[in-house]
């Protein structure tokens, strides 16, 4: 979640627990960018000249590690006013790079990554047994110093291997196969159903809060039902699991879903998922349905531009309006969020948002 920070037009730095006005001064542009696959991340153009430091060959700003240096706690606010600022994010420099160009004023980028980043710092081989995926992203944030938020259902497994894969490429392979969310807050690493994680809720009008939008609803990707099959050795049987519409009605309220368009559109269609061999009915149950609500949340897909919304986040809820009769409404979940601020545009925030309906016609 965002928290409430200064009030300021410009971004407002907080490097090792102190603000840094002069990195607000400096800035022209920032980019803040997350995803549900976790680890957010932080890069600012700076400028590297100004009064008291003209350039080379004289010093340069933000390069004698007084306040810029690798490892130090940073953190970013955005935010018009008192009520509207959030901090956006939360994490530790990882990278500074000087850029000197053609006819151009020199500067500094600085980079930075949030939690996360220990995560996928760390490549291990190793096998675990009678775990569950909450409990293996509960183990693996306190290897990491974190503490860990998980609240996700599925199967417990006899063993699962981690193979040469980063602590981070493993838990997200974990997240999809069970369709969980991963991210970290502060020193929190989060491991969570859709359903469970807590978000803004947001109106953006098109024309007003909206500036630009593109709304898709595609049967390309959407299935009629979802089958995983394998073999129980334990109770020597084949296992044919199948996840239906109703897995992706549950989480609707109204509106056409995907499944049942594709079907009275195009047919029965079934997704036989070969990638990953199910050694339990258990297994099977629980990645048929997560693979058919991962297709049918994106049946319409939205990438919008805001004024500049810093209670934006992933997790969001959204209404659209005025946005065509099909696709005007609540449903919207947010799957990816930019913050981004210069000179020329101000504060902008663009987004990715999926829905698993269209609007009734008529």
């Amino acid at each position: 979640m965002t928290e409430p920070g200064l009030s300021a037009v410009s971004p407002v730095f907080t490097v090792d627990g102190e603000v840094a006005p002069e990195l607000a001064r400096d800035c022209l542009r920032l980019d803040v960018d997350e995803d549900i696959a976790g680890l957010r991340t932080l890069r600012v153009h700076l400028a590297a000249s100004g009064a008291g430091a003209p350039g080379p060959p004289a010093k340069m700003l933000h390069l004698d590690g007084s306040r810029i240096d690798f490892g130090k706690p940073v953190k970013v606010s955005l935010g018009a006013d008192a009520g509207g600022q959030r901090i956006v994010f939360d994490g530790v420099i990882s990278g500074i790079e000087a850029v000197f160009a053609d006819g151009e004023p020199a500067q500094v980028i600085v980079m930075a990554e949030d939690a996360l980043m220990r995560l996928r710092m760390t490549r291990r081989m190793r096998t675990y047994t009678k775990v569950t995926d909450a409990e293996l992203a509960d183990a693996i944030a306190r290897e990491h110093g974190l503490s860990a938020e998980v609240a996700v259902d599925g199967p417990r497994y006899d063993f699962v291997q981690q193979l040469n894969q980063s602590d981070l490429a493993f838990l997200r392979e974990r997240a999809r196969l069970v369709q969980a969310e991963l991210w970290c807050a502060g020193r929190t690493l989060h491991f969570t159903s859709r359903p469970r994680r807590q978000g803004t809720t947001l109106t953006l009008v098109q024309g007003n809060q909206l500036l630009s939008a593109r709304l898709c609803a595609d049967l390309a990707g959407q299935r009629s039902s979802v089958v995983i099959s394998g073999y129980d050795a334990t109770a020597k049987g084949v296992i044919n699991e199948l996840a239906g519409p109703d897995v992706v009605e549950a989480e609707t309220s109204g509106g056409r879903t995907g499944p049942r368009v594709v079907e009275r559109a195009l047919g029965v269609s079934a997704s036989y998922r070969v990638r990953e061999v199910a050694l339990t009915a258990e297994e099977a149950r629980s990645w048929a349905r997560a693979e058919m609500l991962r297709r049918g949340r994106r049946f319409v897909t939205c990438s919008g531009v805001t004024r500049g919304t810093p209670d934006l986040m992933v997790g969001s809820r959204l209404r659209l309006d005025q946005v065509g009769a099909p696709f005007d409404g609540p449903g919207y979940y947010v799957t990816r969020v930019r913050h981004t601020f210069d000179h020329t545009s101000g504060l902008r925030t663009d987004f990715d948002a999926e829905r698993p309906t269209v609007n009734e016609a008529g």
